[in-house]
């Protein structure tokens, strides 16, 4: 049965350190917001939009995804925020971590909260 493998194999490559050629940053969003500023607001968005920490992921994920889609309009910060809405847990912890370390961010709540 190939399909556990394959899949172990696609899940274990998603933290893996290697990344195709990035491309140049887009500029800021019509506010002015730069990249860093918008992983800083989707790292921070529990706080910011007020979610309850015994909150169901579900239940907040709803919260947090109405919050980030009125307040992140840098076009890279839109195409992460677009990414983060169908990954959970770690896969989604992942991606925050890696945008962290790319943006010298010093720490993520959201991406601390994945299990």
């Amino acid at each position: 049965m190939r399909t556990p493998v394959a899949i172990s194999l696609v899940f274990a490559a998603a933290c893996s350190r290697w990344t195709p050629e990035p491309e140049p940053p887009s500029g800021p969003g019509p506010s002015g917001q730069t990249y860093a500023q918008a992983v800083q607001v989707m790292c921070d968005v529990d706080r910011l939009a007020e979610v309850a920490t015994e909150e169901p992921d579900e239940l907040a994920d709803i919260k947090r995804f109405d919050y980030l889609a009125r307040t992140v309009d840098n076009p890279d910060g839109i195409f992460l925020r677009t990414i983060l809405s169908v990954k959970f847990g770690e896969d989604r912890a992942c991606l925050l971590r890696e945008a962290q370390q790319e943006t010298g961010i010093a720490t993520c709540a959201l991406a601390e909260r994945a299990p």
